[in-house]
């Protein structure tokens, strides 16, 4: 449940991106998936739930002790750098209520 395809992205990192609420459910709840696994630009499955404005995802993942809630990829971003990027207000918000989330990140 935790293979990387030839980007280094796992099935949690593109449930994640899409929001697809269920999958990343029943993935999260095993214990074989690494939920802060990177990608080969250095992304995490919370990056890419913050770009797309997933906030129930957003949530579940920054509240995890083993997701680092302001990991940059390759590119320097961070999940709020992502979020801002994109407009997505409320997931803004929501890692910025989190102590873990540097604002300047």
């Amino acid at each position: 449940a935790d293979l990387k395809d030839s980007h280094g992205r796992t099935p949690m990192s593109y449930a994640a991106e899409n929001g697809h609420e269920t999958i990343f459910r029943l993935l999260i709840e095993r214990d074989d998936v690494s939920v802060g696994s990177k990608d080969s630009n250095g992304r995490s499955p919370l990056s890419w739930a913050a770009e797309g404005g997933h906030e129930e995802i957003v949530r579940q993942l920054v509240e995890r002790d083993d997701v680092s809630a302001d990991s940059k990829g390759s590119n320097g971003r961070g999940p709020l750098s992502w979020a801002a990027k994109r407009g997505h207000d409320s997931v803004v918000k929501l890692l910025l209520d989190n102590d873990r989330v540097k604002a300047d990140s």
